[in-house]
């Protein structure tokens, strides 16, 4: 009996682990039980005397420490199932695609510092729900230093469940750049797929990117983003993907409409891929041998930041092509509040990032940055000779060539801006938009000469724009001035600023100013500083053109226009005076022509009398 008993048990565990390495899914499906909440310690917070917080306080410390909903995130399962976002015409795509049993290999790269571990525990196992474990090589999660307890040796024990499923730790903390470079050194996949530790990839989202980037090694392939709330952990799924991955002058990557000549390269299909300029940075598939081929992340680069236009641009100039696969979707939690990296110098980890981007990659266009963002120009950076060279290597193509063919829809500030940069007021205070998103009013606050809020960009439509929305005066509360869509319609959204920084809004008539914190639109004073603003940088020959194109309708002439005015008008008092003088001459001349034949004629006249009355006293003597 005890033979046949430990027989069995030995059948049953081989049996699972055959069962397990067959089919993972299925395995994960019938025993992994997530239901009981095990991730969140409620002993944590406690006040001074040792007091647990009341259940609002605990949520809420809990929504501090990691920005999103943790309470709810560990009661969340593990395993949930998201229904399949796809397209018809995705559905068509996908049976045109390579079966799961032909895709090549891949590795997933995950790097965390800090995760809620329910987090990310819920992204490997979405991971592994979604994805054919026959290409799926490994998940390889780089541990960046973290310092909670939860991620040490309780990560150990969940990751133990998953044999294929590698953890590195960091001997000290590099940063995700440093930690993405060593967890692609330690790949063993043909392709590399990089996540962020707070995803879940929706059905579908694997097979559209492993079968581009076989079809073409040189192409690096995103998925759609599908917003996570990270107040109700609902996912936000938009099918209809009317937006491709931009960037602006600040150096700041942002989500920009697709414009009309893409949507007609792509025949209008939306399940076409979208040739986008840059990408977001966090989740993306490259082959691993173009990867290392390119110069796979900047070193150089500190902890986080800039690194995703870095690599956008470098695809771009070096031979590649940077696609957004709309049949691949992946759910992203994205945090409430930015999360800011720190070098020990002080000075952000992005500022340095962005200042080795734009020394590198931007060429003859660096100067519009720095006059954008002033605060970068004297940022130490380090030492960026290697990635010269690595750009002369590989023989790339000119920040020109990109602006020319990759993205010629970007505004550019020596063609487009007749001010962009800071919009300064007096007493050294900028306008800001104050991160209100969408209907917030704009403030005003110290200037700080790092772009972000504080970077505006005046086109020649009269619009004054930041990321993307337009200034605009606010029809129903006629004094506020907020951030908007903008609807290219001119109306409350189009400003004029004359040469000194008189600054008028063309849907009120009246003039931008400010109260310390708001701006304002109040009745035009002129004897008043505050209504005045400038930028700080701009073409002057692009200026004109917009002075050209509507000091007609706001009634201004510019300061040369004035002073041709003012030539013009000496040049009339000058030809006035002169020919007031030349007739002055001339009725002089007259004058004395006139007094010359008077004193000749009373000349003549004394001497006819003189010669008259000689003759008769002559005759008087005759007859005497």
């Amino acid at each position: 009996i005890l033979g046949v008993v430990i027989a069995w048990s030995i059948l049953s565990s081989l049996w699972s682990l055959v069962y397990y390495y067959r089919n993972p899914v299925s395995y994960l499906m019938e025993y992994y039980d997530p239901s009981t909440p095990r991730y969140v310690d409620t002993t944590a917070f406690r006040t001074p005397e040792n007091q647990i917080l009341d259940i609002e306080s605990y949520k809420e410390e809990l929504f501090r420490l990691n920005e999103f909903n943790t309470y709810l995130n560990d009661k969340v399962p593990i395993n949930r199932r998201h229904k399949d976002p796809r397209t018809e015409g995705c559905r068509v795509q996908a049976r045109k695609l390579h079966p799961d049993g032909e895709l090549t290999t891949s590795s997933v790269i995950i790097v965390m510092y800090n995760e809620e571990l329910a987090a990310l525990l819920r992204t490997i196992v979405s991971i592994m729900l979604n994805s054919p474990m026959e290409s799926l090589t490994e998940i390889i999660i780089v541990d960046d230093k973290s310092s909670r307890d939860e991620l040490g040796p309780r990560l150990d024990s969940e990751l133990a469940q998953f044999p294929f499923v590698r953890l590195i730790r960091n001997a000290k903390r590099e940063g995700l750049i440093r930690s993405r470079i060593i967890g692609a050194k330690e790949a063993k996949g043909k392709v590399l797929i990089f996540l962020d530790s707070h995803v879940e990839p929706l059905p579908g989202w694997y097979a559209p990117l492993i079968d581009r980037v076989m079809g073409d090694p040189k192409t690096v392939v995103c998925p759609i983003i599908a917003a996570i709330d990270h107040t109700s952990l609902d996912l936000v799924v938009d099918k209809y993907n009317t937006q491709w991955g931009a960037w602006d002058w600040d150096m700041v990557f942002k989500w920009y409409p697709i414009p009309p000549r893409e949507m007609q390269r792509r025949d209008f299909d939306d399940s076409q891929p979208i040739r986008t300029p840059a990408m977001a940075g966090g989740l993306f598939a490259i082959d691993r041998d173009f990867f290392f081929e390119i110069g796979a992340y900047d070193p150089g680069m500190k902890l986080w930041g800039a690194e995703n236009l870095e690599m956008s641009f470098r695809i771009w100039m070096c031979g590649g092509a940077l696609e957004i696969n709309t049949c691949s979707y992946v759910g992203h939690i994205f945090r409430r509040g930015g999360l800011v990296a720190k070098t020990v110098s002080g000075e952000t980890a992005l500022q340095q990032n962005t200042k080795r981007l734009v020394e590198v990659w931007l060429d003859e266009f660096k100067d519009a940055h720095y006059e954008a963002v002033p605060a970068n120009k004297d940022v130490e950076a380090g030492d960026f000779v290697s990635r010269v060279l690595l750009r002369q290597r590989l023989k790339c193509r000119s920040f020109s060539w990109y602006l020319r063919e990759v993205f010629p829809d970007q505004p550019r500030p020596d063609r487009d801006f007749a001010g962009y940069g800071e919009l300064r007021g007096p007493s050294d205070v900028c306008m800001d938009a104050l991160t209100r998103g969408v209907g917030g009013r704009v403030g005003v606050w110290a200037c700080h000469g790092k772009g972000y809020n504080q970077f505006w960009k005046m086109l020649l439509t009269g619009e004054i724009k930041n990321d993307g929305r337009c200034l605009d005066g606010d029809a129903e509360h006629p004094r506020e001035v907020k951030l908007f869509d903008c609807h290219g319609l001119g109306g409350n959204q189009q400003w004029f600023i004359t040469e000194e920084g008189f600054t008028r809004h063309a849907g009120s008539g009246k003039c931008l100013s400010h109260d310390g914190r708001f701006l304002l639109l109040l009745p035009c004073d002129q004897n008043d500083e505050r209504f005045y603003w400038h930028f700080t940088g701009g073409n002057p020959e692009v200026k004109k053109k917009f002075y050209a194109m509507h000091s007609k309708q706001f009634g201004y002439r510019t300061v040369e226009e004035r002073q041709q005015a003012e030539r013009e008008r000496e040049k009339r008092k000058r030809e006035k005076t002169e020919k007031k003088l030349q007739e002055q001459k001339e009725a002089e001349r007259l004058k004395r022509e006139e007094d010359e034949v008077v004193e000749k004629k009373e000349r003549d006249d004394k001497k006819a009398a003189a010669e008259k009355q000689l003759k008769e006293k002559e005759e008087a003597e005759k007859r005497r």
